[in-house]
């Protein structure tokens, strides 16, 4: 028997081989058509440590433009996960720098951990931003 899953769209635990979530009814398969930048930035909001730590990952790795605040902004939602927080910064500096950089950062300054506060303010310094 297979397991329950997540709804791709709306996160709702759902019985696996559902075609349509019961939640937010959106169609299952719809998340197929999303393009992989588009899922890595819906992922952001799982519920799942992991799986927001995964997309944090690959979003780093790919640096592409308009992801930072995304990345930042999932941080702020999980302010008691410090790993997640200190993964963002890391990953942002594979970023070119730009002022969306510098908003993510800024913004993770704030964070409510002195420790992912401190390391975005280093970062921010490593940019060359004061």
């Amino acid at each position: 028997m297979a397991a329950d899953a997540y709804c791709p769209n709306c996160f709702a635990m759902i019985p696996a081989g559902t075609t349509a979530c019961p939640v937010c009814s959106a169609a299952i398969s719809d998340m197929s058509d999303r393009d992989f930048r588009e899922k890595l930035l819906h992922a952001l909001r799982h519920p799942l440590d992991d799986v927001r730590m995964r997309a944090i990952i690959a979003l780093g790795l790919r640096g592409e433009e308009g992801t930072a605040l995304p990345m930042a902004e999932c941080a702020l939602r999980h302010p008691m996960n410090i790993e997640e927080g200190l993964e963002v910064i890391e990953r942002l500096k594979n970023f070119a720098p730009s002022p969306e950089v510098f908003s993510a950062l800024g913004i993770l300054a704030n964070h409510e951990a002195h420790a992912v506060q401190e390391t975005a303010t280093k970062a921010m310094q490593f940019f060359g931003y004061r």
